[in-house]
């Protein structure tokens, strides 16, 4: 944060105000529970006494500092912060063993204090496995499920269509338009709300709030997750800025799961709009009480919280895989120019692409599961937490340990993938279709066991549709300099949980007056 670095500043003087013998019974309370066969810990680097690793807990770009490690202490790590428990998967066979087929004891979430102070109590992704998160989850799937996902796709088709007359109009804000198209797409697919000037400000509230959710699950980066009594001290108390910064944030996040619900909800009923469009609060308010004792309070919560849910996760990893293919679009411009034949030989150029034709595009489905691998959006994943002692590999693996998943180790491993290093999305191919004996990369960028994202299937429908449509209608070049020269693009990642494309030069405008015709 800005004020993020309060964050970290203010725990040297919390620190020093906290006894060594508080400290000592936080360690000791945090010890392995009974492990009768004597097992070691999964190795990792050696820790100092009560902070652990919690200074050498990578606070950028985690996952390539992990795959380093691995080449010393293996797949499986273990590491300590703050009495914090985390173990580490660096390849898919490790993460598929726990958090796949051993699903029941691998699926909890870790329950952050600031997660309640920023008021995250309505997230579901974030709730422990049971029967709320259940209920959340069947109402996410019974909207945006591999079949119902085809219902949503005309407004993708509309918003596109937007999108791109924008980037011909201003191409130099390609990131504003991007983020405005699929913050709009997601208001209208959770709320059915077509007006930017309404949805603007809260493209905004989302876009800070994953942010702040972002700076705050780094571990060690907050005391206050590993010493919950930190939370009641005094907010006169010096260095408690990080307190303040946490209660504006929990103002933004309960406007963002209350105020689009409730204005949705009035729509409903005096909208003759709602009518044309489907959306997800249309879809669960009569729905969703299906079970029983379910009650009519308790079938708005679950609504609200699945519509605030997909309108926060939904739009930011979407968005940026698209930006992260048009710049390997600029890096690669021989998987552009077989990318866009295929468009022009199946669609032609008299029209824009649409849901219909999506299945009849392979290479576009092959570069969209490409850029899922090689620009991995989540590469540490979301974590997971056990809930029981367990063993592993003959390792002791605590209960309340922390997952943390290294998708782009498991997604660059040449065991799994040659040559993982280039971006070719003929390996998915043969014979012109897609190759099922092939790893799918949904294996890890969305997630794993019961925790995989059940928005994959509209998201990567999306992003197809999207980068068919700009190829039918847009070149993508390299910017010139002043002497004519290609300037080279290096495509960088960002260190946040959903890691970003680092900002690029481009050169993007219509591929003719016809094809700008298209648009209109």
């Amino acid at each position: 944060m800005d004020k993020g670095e309060a964050l970290g500043r203010w725990q040297c003087v919390i620190a020093l105000a906290v006894v060594v013998g508080g400290l000592a019974v936080k360690s000791a309370l945090s010890k392995e529970k009974s492990n009768p066969k004597g097992l070691p810990l999964p190795p990792g680097p050696k820790g100092l006494p009560v902070l652990g690793n919690a200074l050498q807990i990578p606070q950028t770009k985690a996952w390539l500092v992990y795959d380093e490690w691995a080449k010393k202490y293996g797949d499986v790590m273990f590491v300590e912060a703050l009495g914090q428990k985390i173990i580490i998967l660096n390849s898919l066979s490790a993460a598929t063993d726990l958090l796949e087929k051993r699903a029941l004891n691998y699926s909890d979430r870790l329950a952050l204090p600031s997660f309640e102070m920023m008021g995250f109590n309505w997230n579901f992704s974030l709730v422990s496995y049971g029967k709320t998160w259940r209920a959340h989850r069947r109402a996410f799937h019974q909207c945006l499920n591999h079949n119902q996902t085809v219902t949503y796709l005309p407004i993708v088709e509309e918003e596109m269509r937007g999108f791109m007359r924008h980037l011909s109009a201003k191409p130099e804000d390609l990131y504003h338009h991007a983020r405005n198209y699929f913050g709009s797409v997601i208001m209208r697919v959770a709320y059915g709300v077509n007006d930017f000037k309404y949805n603007s400000p809260l493209i905004d509230d989302a876009e800070t709030l994953i942010q702040r959710f972002s700076e705050t699950t780094v571990p060690g980066r907050l005391l206050v997750n590993s010493f919950s009594f930190l939370r009641h001290v005094p907010d006169w108390f010096p260095g408690t800025q990080w307190k303040q910064t946490l209660k504006e944030v929990a103002v933004i996040s309960d406007r963002v799961v209350s105020k689009p619900f409730s204005d949705a909800k009035i729509r409903l009923n005096t909208d003759p709009e709602q009518d044309k469009y489907p959306s997800m609060v249309k879809e669960l308010m009569p729905e969703i009480a299906s079970e029983a004792n379910i009650d009519h309070h308790e079938q708005e919560i679950i609504a609200r919280n699945t519509a605030a849910q997909t309108y926060i996760a939904g739009s930011d990893t979407t968005m940026t895989s698209m930006l992260a293919l048009i710049a390997v679009l600029l890096v690669y411009p021989d998987v552009q120019k077989k990318a866009r034949d295929e468009v022009d030989a199946v669609i032609g150029c008299d029209r824009l692409p649409n849901a219909q034709d999506l299945d009849h595009l392979p290479y576009i489905e092959a570069l969209v599961k490409e850029v899922s691998r090689w620009f991995t959006v989540l590469p540490m994943g979301v974590p997971h937490q056990s809930r029981d002692d367990d063993e592993y590999n003959g390792y002791f693996i605590p209960g309340k340990t922390l997952f943390l998943m290294n998708a782009w180790a498991m997604m660059h491993d040449p065991e799994v993938f040659t040559n993982p290093f280039d971006f070719n999305p003929d390996r998915y191919l043969k014979d012109g279709k897609i190759d099922p004996s092939v790893l799918d990369p949904e294996a890890a960028a969305f997630g794993f066991g019961r925790r995989i994202c059940p928005g994959r299937y509209f998201s990567n429908a999306t992003l197809k549709l999207s980068i068919a449509s700009l190829l039918a209608v847009f070149d993508i070049r390299p910017a010139k300099d002043e002497a004519g020269n290609d300037i080279p693009v290096t495509i960088e990642q960002t260190s946040d949980l959903v890691s970003r494309v680092e900002p690029f030069q481009y050169d993007i405008s219509p591929r003719s007056t016809h094809h700008f015709a298209l648009l209109a």
